[in-house]
């Protein structure tokens, strides 16, 4: 399926692009929308968004383009098809087929990126909010998203694992060992044959990379379209494979809960942003 166009904003006027942030909408969305939602925003600092809070910046925002959704039984912009919100476990059949077209995308968005800052791959975050972010998780998890070194950050808003029950199950089968490395090597290859990518694993690699990767995930406690529980079961398999998580709770954003808090969030973001990628 061919994606529509990046959404790109620039850098601040007079101030240089010195690293990217790439973020993925949510389903329904797109990626005009998303960004302007998202810089309708402001953190603590009067009058800052997240654009002008981070000038030298650079933001990506992808578009999901339309596809069928099986729960809805129509057309929705949407990075891949998903039975149910409530158990993402139910038909994983229908995820398949999307959030492989979605990752190799992503992958692809990723080096541009990574290629436009010389190489430079710890210079470019990725992450994105609600069915966003879980592509974005799967692009990490699979490694395809750190196949030219880690990246400087991960960012995921009210996020949920996919197939989070088979690499659990995968984690589980290492237990006796309890190497971090070795589950972190299991769950990526997992990913990768769950979505049927077949450039070969550099194992060392791509296990430190992902490893490497600093993540921040934010959830509302109060959040009625995705269940806090899948936020922390996507951090817990984060930590358990040696990546080191910033996991933060809120309450009473907007939209039931489903969104990212103002102006708490925004100003975790920034600051993990600012560490991070040593802005």
């Amino acid at each position: 399926m061919p994606f529509p166009p990046l959404h790109i904003v620039d850098a601040q006027p007079g101030h240089p692009h010195t690293h990217t942030i790439i973020l993925l909408h949510g389903r329904s969305s797109t990626a005009t929308q998303f960004a302007s939602d998202i810089f309708s925003h402001h953190t603590s600092d009067a009058g800052k968004n997240l654009a002008s809070s981070l000038p030298t910046c650079r933001w990506v925002f992808p578009s999901a383009g339309q596809r069928w959704c099986t729960a809805s039984e129509e057309k929705k912009s949407a990075w891949f098809d998903l039975y149910s919100l409530t158990d993402t476990n139910k038909r994983q059949d229908l995820q398949e087929p999307g959030l492989k077209e979605s990752v190799l995308f992503i992958k692809g968005v990723v080096e541009d990126e990574v290629d436009r800052l010389e190489g430079k791959s710890e210079k470019v975050a990725l992450g994105g909010f609600s069915q966003g972010g879980a592509t974005s998780l799967c692009t990490l998890l699979s490694g395809v998203a750190t196949n030219k070194g880690r990246l400087g950050a991960f960012l995921g808003f009210s996020p949920w694992l996919p197939f989070a029950n088979k690499v659990e199950k995968a984690n589980c089968m290492n237990d006796g060992q309890d190497l971090p490395d070795m589950r972190a090597q299991d769950i990526i290859r997992s990913f990768r044959e769950i979505l049927g990518i077949k450039e070969p694993l550099q194992a060392e690699s791509n296990v430190h990379s992902v490893q490497s990767t600093p993540v921040f995930i934010g959830h509302g406690t109060d959040d009625e379209a995705i269940d806090i529980s899948l936020g922390r079961q996507a951090s817990d398999i984060l930590s358990s494979i040696g990546v080191r998580v910033d996991w933060k709770e809120y309450s009473g954003a907007e939209r039931d809960g489903h969104w990212v808090k103002e102006p708490e969030e925004f100003d975790d973001i920034v600051t993990f942003l600012k560490k991070r990628l040593d802005l």
